[in-house]
């Protein structure tokens, strides 16, 4: 075969989770062609994804050397630098994200300059948002160091998150949403980049138990519509957007997820996904799980949901990051292959989110030994 065709089928290896022979192929290929810049940036990607991102780190800067104008090769390092741990080379690298496929061409331009750093006593930032609603929720924290910088701060965020945000911070942190007026302002930031500016390691990370809070009558709404607690409340979520292609590896099957809920069955069981299957739903109300399809509309909705519960169980998806970032018991079922870098590796706990516990796949697909333990953990409870 050509090195072509290798990385080809290296690739079909990788999408139907066979990483070793994928990289075997990537391996063969650079043999075959040391000057080709795919091959040695494949083979970093998915040892990086099949959990070794300090092993990966040289091929990738291979496929660099070969070609700096690499982007994939460029935000790949990024992603090896940050699940090792290191904030420090990752935050910088993580720049190059703006040529990366879909954020290609999406970095915001403003004639006022961009912050990296500056005295910000006495001025104004605005902050845009960026990705996905976890990677907001998860970063918004670091508008309080700008504050307490001397900065006046504007967020812009979807009307999803407007709500929550709003009533979760101070008079110096304005939350904007889509058609608001921007005010004026001295700099600005996307959302990602500020820890980075902030020389944000893990040593310095805030570590505050909660620094989102629902409205309170959204919390008394909820407070109603549960009526009087009986039985431990447990929130749960299984899956992230289903049409990505991570959701194959970070989402648990249904099936098993129906599992744990019936062999726990004297708990208040909560619904905390949104997308769900009317098949689904009716299987969880069968169960005796509780549903309210209809009474979420913002985040703001469910961070008051999950505000009254005794644990969240979510895998990688914004319901965890928001659950994180309410300060409630958070445990997260989460993939061995293809780990998101804010997890890093080889630990229980998040430095992220003080109120999480991570329950880790020994291998590819295998969902019952961290069910198995949480169902064990689950039984640790009163109820």
């Amino acid at each position: 075969m050509t090195p072509e065709e290798l990385i080809a089928h290296g690739n079909n290896f990788r999408a139907n989770s066979e990483p070793e022979k994928a990289i075997a192929c990537y391996a063969q290929a650079f043999v075959q062609n040391p000057d080709m810049g795919a091959a040695y940036n494949n083979y970093g990607n998915v040892i990086r994804e099949m959990g070794y991102p300090d092993r990966a780190i040289g091929f990738l800067l291979n496929a660099i050397a070969i070609n700096e104008n690499d982007s994939v090769a460029q935000f790949n390092l990024a992603v090896a630098y940050l699940l090792a741990g290191d904030l420090e080379k990752g935050w910088k690298q993580y720049e190059r994200r703006w040529q990366f496929e879909h954020l290609n061409g999406q970095l915001p331009q403003f004639s006022q300059p961009r912050w990296q750093g500056q005295d910000l006593t006495g001025k104004s930032i605005l902050v845009t948002g960026e990705q996905g609603h976890g990677d907001t929720i998860q970063f918004c924290r670091f508008a309080e160091q700008l504050v307490r910088l001397g900065a006046k701060v504007y967020i812009t965020v979807d009307n999803n998150l407007k709500p929550l945000l709003t009533n979760s911070f101070t008079n110096s942190v304005v939350i904007l949403g889509p058609a608001d007026l921007i005010p004026e302002f001295d700099y600005w930031s996307p959302i990602m980049s500020l820890p980075g500016f902030l020389s944000i390691t893990y040593d310095n990370l805030p570590h505050k138990l909660q620094y989102l809070t629902p409205s309170k009558d959204v919390i008394q709404t909820w407070a109603t519509k549960l009526g009087l607690k009986k039985r431990l409340r447990v929130g749960f979520c299984w899956s992230g957007r289903r049409d990505s292609w991570i959701n194959q590896h970070k989402a648990i099957p249904f099936e098993k997820m129906l599992n744990l809920i019936k062999r726990n069955p004297n708990y208040e069981w909560i619904n905390l996904q949104v997308e769900c299957t009317l098949d689904e739903q009716n299987q969880l109300a069968e169960a005796g799980v509780v549903v309210y399809p209809a009474s979420i509309g913002n985040w703001n909705d469910t961070a008051g949901l999950i505000h009254h519960l005794d644990v969240v169980i979510a895998v990688d998806t914004a319901v965890g990051h928001l659950s994180g970032a309410v300060g409630r018991p958070f445990w997260l079922p989460l993939n061995h292959f293809a780990t998101d870098w804010r997890w890093l590796l080889n630990r229980k706990d998040s430095p992220w989110y003080p109120s999480c516990r991570i329950f880790r796949q020994p291998s590819i697909g295998n969902w019952d030994d961290p069910l198995e333990q949480i169902h064990n953990n689950l039984k640790l409870f009163k109820i």
